[in-house]
């Protein structure tokens, strides 16, 4: 890639990198020995950098927030660096007084996190936190910075929009490359915000090859029975309650059920804890639907995509998320079935309905209505020329869905700046015109359109 001369800077929210990496000998191996000590996300961004330490003079890993304060060459030749300012106590509440002391606080807090940076000596700064400070830092100092961002929202406060808008104003100055959002949703609210739309690009994490690697999809002979399968959060809020009583309903029909929960871990990137699958498996055993029901906690990608092929049915109850903060991707559930051309049942949440078109490339139910849900999934099995509709549109929803920019190649292609390099990352960007959908004419929950 060429990057001899290059210092990059990753700054990051909080992650402990240092107790992570303290004893880790072997990058070949990172992900398995990782695994139970950092987050899938922690693990791809400290992958890249090894990656990338092998070329460029030095690459660091920089925590605005720690326990202790830390400078440490690991073993795998990247610098992980943390700030000594602990997190801020969610339950602390400052008025009058306090609330200066914690103002004079927080600037001293943001010189220290300058001087820290800057002691680095940086020559290139990735930004995967909103720190006004270094980012001005940066600025100021001429040095080359992206920002890409994975929780991107819009404040509600009037305070909050106030330093919101300075931080816009910010990421629109020349120095900022490019500003990127996880996925196409939280990009265009940066647009909306006031963010340059031709700096703005679209990332995700990783995802499964999805690739023009299947043949569209005709209804199976034996309708009397039905494969689901669902991928994402398994957790209440993505409708798992409402997706088992459909397969208990669906049971009472006369069908043979079989469903398979699927959680998402190339997106969903808490750690799994026990606790997150033992009510739902306490639900099925209640709802005696343990002889149907089976649920994945850590597949490859390979492995989902081949159990979403092999389903007649791909659901999503609903997108996984109530937070007014918390402004997802488009669920990995959508983008596997539309890969695997397998035909997509889907509730109707607003998250969805500017990709999802009932009748068109997905049967669409009210969320929250479990039995409207079953009634969709009898009316796609019981008609084969709608299944082969839904299975033959699918790929072209892909094609207009995907996001092409991964967070690695995305921060490679900035940093390597040749000409080419640059009409790559233009054409990835919002401005491009490549994410805008075709409009196909709905017909809201009425009779499927064939």
């Amino acid at each position: 890639m060429g990057l001899g001369n290059v210092r990059l800077l990753i700054v990051v929210e909080s992650a402990d990198y240092q107790a992570a990496l303290s004893n880790i000998f072997m990058p070949e191996r990172l992900y398995e020995q990782l695994s139970d000590r950092l987050s899938p996300v922690d693990i791809h961004i400290v992958t890249a950098a090894v990656r990338w330490s092998m070329e460029a003079q030095e690459v660091a890993i920089f925590s605005c927030h720690s326990e202790v304060a830390y400078s440490d060459l690991t073993y795998l030749k990247i610098r992980v660096m943390g700030s000594g300012i602990p997190l801020p106590k969610k339950d602390e509440k400052a008025s009058g007084k306090k609330a200066k002391t914690r103002a004079r606080r927080s600037n001293a807090e943001e010189r220290q996190l300058v001087r820290q940076v800057a002691d680095f000596c940086p020559t290139h700064v990735v930004m995967c936190t909103r720190s006004r400070a270094l980012l001005t830092w940066a600025i100021r100092n001429r040095i080359p910075s992206v920002a890409l961002f994975s929780d991107w929202y819009e404040p509600l406060g009037w305070a909050e929009r106030r330093r919101h808008a300075k931080f816009i104003q910010l990421l629109n100055e020349p120095r900022v490359s490019w500003v990127g959002g996880q996925g196409i949703l939280a990009c265009k609210i940066m647009d909306a915000s006031g963010v340059d739309s031709a700096k703005v690009i679209p990332w995700e994490w990783s995802q499964p090859q999805l690739l023009n690697q299947y043949e569209p999809k005709t209804l199976r002979p034996d309708t009397a029975s039905v494969k689901l399968v669902y991928v994402g959060s398994l957790n209440a809020e993505a409708g798992m309650g409402d997706l088992l009583k459909g397969t208990l309903l669906l049971q009472r029909s006369g069908y043979t059920v079989t469903l398979q929960l699927i959680r998402d871990t190339l997106n969903d990137t808490a750690p799994i804890a026990s606790e997150e699958t033992a009510w739902l498996e306490n639900r099925v055993r209640a709802m005696e639907l343990d002889h149907a029901v089976t649920v994945w906690t850590g597949l490859a990608p390979e492995q989902i995509l081949e159990r979403v092929r092999d389903a007649d049915i791909a659901v999503i109850p609903q997108p996984g998320t109530t937070s007014p903060k918390h402004h997802p991707t488009l669920p990995l559930g959508v983008a596997v079935a539309m890969a695997t051309r397998t035909p997509l049942v889907a509730c109707d949440h607003k998250e969805l309905s500017a990709h999802l078109y009932h009748g068109a490339n997905a049967i669409i139910f009210p969320t929250g209505s479990p039995e409207s849900m079953v009634h969709r999934i009898e009316r796609v099995m019981g008609q084969p020329s709608l299944y082969a509709q839904l299975s033959d549109s699918s790929q072209i929803t892909l094609d207009k869905i995907k996001v092409p920019a991964r967070w690695a190649a995305l921060i490679e292609l900035w940093m390597t700046n040749s000409p080419y390099d640059r009409q790559r990352l233009r054409d990835f960007a919002l401005s491009s015109g490549r994410y805008q959908l075709t409009s196909v004419e709905r017909d809201p929950f009425g009779d499927v359109l064939t």
